[in-house]
């Protein structure tokens, strides 16, 4: 009988070792704190080549003995968006990951204390758990090391990739400017420096944009493989992601520069495409009217072909200029553009605007006359007319 057990017990410990995963962060929290140990998650895709490479390794002994002894283990699958309380889960911990595969770890109280991309290399993977047992090592302890006055490029480098992942931009602009100021400026030309760039600028104010964008010629071959001739997408990426968050806040010089940054990444032929409303809004606002009208009929020169963007430009114009003069400037784009072919809705929006038009340009009487025209075009096109009604 004990050399039956035995058996048993040496065919479970040869053949059936491997990282036990629990079936919920939930009963994964409270073993662990029981067990006073770290939580282990595997944040990965089922769809991800690389996360299924490593799904083997999981199953060696010496990774399996590993992870089992010093940690309880948990899996997220991110296959379709995360869902139920796995979603909870990372919200609650403000945690946002743009890609797989990744290790993470948390203490018993579910505060995140390390993490690691991972990779198919049983070395690799101890050691990333290795690090998550030292809390010296920790990515966690990287706020520790930068409140404590920290600046060197390893500590601000891997800081600022943590900080990402809290989606706090302001710090992260921050933790980046410092990274310029401490990194010689003699090796800005480097592959280092482009790295940085591409994994830790997120704004145009920062000097390693400003370097290479203004030396872009020269981001050639820096990348290997597959990322081979994709350099000048940083750049690329970085101006969107300013234009998008920072735009509101420009003046009408930084607009312009910004402008002729999207001509210089081909972006944008002329440098309308992303900013003529704030540039708009910004000479309406300072009274430079004519330059205001001016940019209006560039905008629609350039949609003449497209009904729906030069009335959605006479539309934006409407609603922010006050001036009789201009406002009229803009009824007369609407008449050039009553006289072309379009669909009875896009016909009924171009009446609407004008009949706008004339009730800022004060003009009473035409606008009692004007609006009878028009709720008659309404019902014979059985459009809307509700939107009349306080006109």
């Amino acid at each position: 009988m004990k050399y039956f057990l035995f058996l048993i017990l040496f065919f479970n410990l040869s053949f059936g070792q491997k990282i036990v995963f629990e079936s919920s962060a939930d009963v994964a929290f409270v073993k662990a704190k029981k067990l006073n140990k770290l939580v282990f998650i595997e944040y990965y895709n089922t769809d991800c080549t690389i996360c299924m490479s490593i799904q083997p390794l999981f199953e060696n002994k010496e990774m399996a003995d590993f992870y089992n002894t010093n940690f309880v283990n948990y899996k997220i699958n991110t296959k379709g968006g995360l869902k139920g309380k796995d979603s909870l889960f990372m919200a609650e911990r403000k945690l946002k990951f743009t890609g797989v595969p990744f290790f993470l770890f948390f203490d018993q109280d579910k505060n995140f204390v390390h993490y690691s991309g991972a990779k198919n290399d049983l070395e690799y993977l101890i050691n990333i758990g290795k690090k998550a047992l030292n809390p010296k090592e920790r990515t966690g302890s990287l706020q520790t090391k930068y409140e404590a006055g920290d600046r060197s490029i390893k500590t601000l480098y891997a800081y600022s990739d943590l900080i990402q992942l809290y989606q706090n931009n302001a710090l992260s602009n921050e933790i980046s400017s410092q990274l310029f100021d401490v990194f010689p400026k003699q090796n800005l030309a480097t592959n280092q420096s482009y790295l940085i760039l591409k994994n830790s600028v997120k704004s145009i104010d920062n000097g390693f944009f400003i370097y290479w964008y203004e030396n872009r010629e020269n981001l050639k071959d820096v990348e290997k493989g597959s990322q081979k001739g994709t350099e000048i997408k940083a750049l690329e990426r970085i101006l969107l992601e300013s234009i998008q968050k920072q735009k509101s806040t420009w003046n009408l010089e930084t607009n312009r520069k910004v402008k002729k940054m999207t001509i210089g990444l081909v972006l944008s032929k002329d440098g309308n495409d992303f900013l003529w409303e704030e540039e708009a809004k910004i000479l309406v606002e300072t009274k430079q009217n004519e330059e205001a009208i001016s940019l209006m009929k560039v905008l629609l020169n350039e949609s003449k072909d497209n009904i729906f963007s030069s009335l959605y430009i006479t539309d934006f114009y409407i609603k922010i200029i006050e001036s009789k003069q201009t406002i009229s400037i803009v009824k007369d784009e609407l008449d050039v553009l009553s006289k072309l072919e379009m669909e009875p809705e896009q016909k009924g929006d171009l009446l609407y605007q004008q009949l706008l038009c004339l009730n800022k340009m004060g003009d009473a009487k035409k606008s009692i006359e004007f609006k009878k025209s028009v709720l008659e075009y309404y019902q014979q096109n059985d459009l809307d007319s509700s939107i009349l009604d306080n006109l």
